[in-house]
Parts: C-alpha cells; sequence; structure tokens
C-alpha cells in the first residue's frame, strides 16, 4: 500500500502546480471564467449552501465574503443577514465583480457592496461578525492575506473556510479521485500547495478550529472563532 502510494504521488507531482499563489496567473483564469463561472462550477451549490450554513449568517450582522467571485453566496449569505445587515465581497478580478455587480443590481440589494483588490491589501472598510472564505485555496496559502481578513474581524467573530482539497493517496482510488478534482480545479486555484490541509496556515492565526473532511476526504469544511495565537498571529501583529 505504501508502494501504490508513492507512486501515485509522484504521477500526481507531473500535473499539479505547487509554487506560491501567482496573481496575475489569477487574474488571467477568472478573467476567461468570469461569464461562465456559475454553469461550470454549479456542481458545488450543493457544498456552497453547506458553507454558508455552517457560516449561520444572523440578522443584521456584518459578513465578509472572502474571494467572493461572482457573488454565488450572496444571496444565501443576504438571507440571512436581512435588510438590516451588510455584505461586504472582496474580490481581485474586475470580471468577477462585474457580474457579482449585476446580480447586486438585479435583486436591489442596497446592503450588499464589493471591494476589488488583492484580499493581502483589501482595504475593507468595517470590521466584521464573521468572515466566509469559500473555495479560496490562493487565499488560504496566503498568510498575508488571512492576516488582513482576521484584521477585520471582530474578536470571536466566526470564521468558516471550505473548498477542495486531495483525498488520501492511501485510498484505492486515489489517484483517480485526486485527478478528477485536479481537473476541476485546475483553472480555478494557481497552486496545489498545501492542497492536502488547506486550512494549515489558518490553524497558526487561530484557537480552536475545527475540520470537517466531506466528500470522502475530497473536500473540507473549517470553522473557528478569530482569536489570533501562535507565531504566525504574532508575526502579523
Amino acid at each position: 500500500m505504501a508502494r501504490r502510494s508513492k507512486a501515485a504521488m509522484d504521477t500526481a507531482r507531473r500535473f499539479v502546480r505547487t509554487g506560491a499563489p501567482d496573481r496575475e496567473l489569477a487574474l488571467r483564469h477568472y478573467g476567461a471564467l468570469a461569464e461562465k463561472y456559475h454553469q461550470r462550477t454549479e456542481t458545488g451549490d450543493h457544498f456552497r449552501r453547506q458553507i454558508v450554513a455552517r457560516l449561520a449568517p444572523l440578522p443584521g450582522e456584518v459578513i465578509l465574503d472572502v474571494g467572493c467571485g461572482t457573488g454565488l453566496n450572496f444571496k444565501a449569505i443576504r438571507d440571512g443577514i436581512g435588510p438590516s445587515g451588510r455584505l461586504i465581497g472582496v474580490e481581485l478580478s474586475p470580471r468577477m465583480l462585474d457580474v457579482a455587480r449585476a446580480r447586486i443590481e438585479r435583486h436591489g440589494w442596497a446592503n450588499v457592496e464589493v471591494v476589488e483588490a488583492d484580499v493581502a491589501e483589501a482595504d475593507i472598510p468595517t470590521t466584521a461578525d464573521a468572515a466566509l472564505l469559500c473555495a479560496v485555496h490562493d487565499v488560504m496559502r496566503s498568510p498575508s492575506a488571512l492576516a488582513n481578513v482576521l484584521d477585520h474581524l471582530h474578536d470571536g467573530a466566526r470564521i468558516v473556510a471550505g473548498g477542495p482539497k486531495w483525498a488520501s493517496w492511501r485510498r484505492s482510488d486515489g489517484l483517480s479521485s485526486n485527478f478528477s478534482t485536479w481537473r476541476m480545479n485546475r483553472q480555478c486555484v494557481t497552486t496545489f500547495e498545501g492542497f492536502s490541509r488547506p486550512w494549515s496556515h489558518l490553524e497558526h492565526f487561530v484557537e480552536d478550529i475545527v475540520v470537517d473532511e466531506v466528500f470522502g476526504g475530497g473536500g473540507y469544511i473549517a470553522c473557528a472563532p478569530c482569536r489570533r495565537s501562535g507565531p504566525a498571529a504574532a508575526e502579523a501583529a
């Protein structure tokens, strides 16, 4: 079994990029995907609803949707916070935000706004009650981006992150399963570094993180209160 696992991992290294997140590559990928992003990712709609349900947005709360893309989570979050809350989406790609703004206008959501910026550098105009990081692997692999998000959350605020990950390579179907994951996500991430444990940087910033692996280990949902701790948090302070 160990020999099979090593062979699978050696094969995987040939088709995945494992460097640092690449901002320019992300802009190119998401610019090309923007108009058809929902159609391309609609199989993930149920998972998106699960993640928002874990966040449990409440009436009147201020929520950050980090890496909001075209705003596919906006309706579910807006249903939770109601008209008295405030939803702020942060997104790097201007073309993705064009679709998000059209969604906001179409629904008449006066309390939903977007910030066009790299998450690591975003000037977020509030301190929020909760943050959602849904299918944003590049953000999860950027300590500076995570630090900026945490800097804009109240102490004790809720953080929920979720997305795809590698299933165990030791599974008999590990290589085929992870190849399918790679095919579905290769245009949506710029690096597969840390793809076995995407939350590993976040857990250095916060206490009491709870991670559930879903879809047979091919996905995860991580929840934590915003209480910054550890060497990564101290370095970012």
